[in-house]
């Protein structure tokens, strides 16, 4: 089934983003982490401080994409009638994955779109069904599965 298939290929993109975000985490902890009997120069301190800054921001990110991770992994046995949050939407041309943001991939010759609800797609594609037609800029879209 598409589906299980893209879900899959989403997990795994979510997982590479986490795996960056964890190594980006580690990275900035170290660096925050300066021994202050070494530390002298008032320039150390304020890259220590940078360092802490940056840390925090990667762990609230890290945070959010472990959350989005956890949404699609409970989205493996469901199934949907109409374009709406955690549905894969097939148009004439490609697909749309409602619920997270990701770097777009390739599935059976079509580009897949993972899109959260902030995207002004998202509000365009919600509530459509089979058969309905969206506008995009200059792309039409026809939608011929939701899943």
């Amino acid at each position: 089934m598409k589906r299980d298939e893209i879900l899959a290929r989403i997990i795994e993109e979510q997982n590479k983003v986490i795996e960056s975000l964890q190594n980006s985490v580690k990275l900035y902890k170290k660096e925050s982490d300066m021994d202050e009997d070494d530390t002298s120069d008032p320039d150390d301190y304020a890259r220590q401080t940078e360092a802490k800054d940056m840390q925090l921001r990667f762990e609230k990110m890290l945070t959010k994409e472990k959350n989005d991770l956890n949404f699609v992994l409970a989205e493996k046995e469901n199934h949907y009638s109409e374009a709406e949050l955690g549905a894969i939407v097939e148009t004439d041309k490609n697909y749309f994955f409602m619920a997270v943001a990701l770097p777009s991939f390739k599935y059976n010759g079509k580009d897949v779109f993972c899109i959260s609800p902030e995207a002004p797609i998202f509000g365009k594609l919600r509530g459509k069904k089979v058969g309905d037609k969206i506008e995009v800029g200059p792309n039409n879209f026809e939608i011929v599965s939701i899943q």
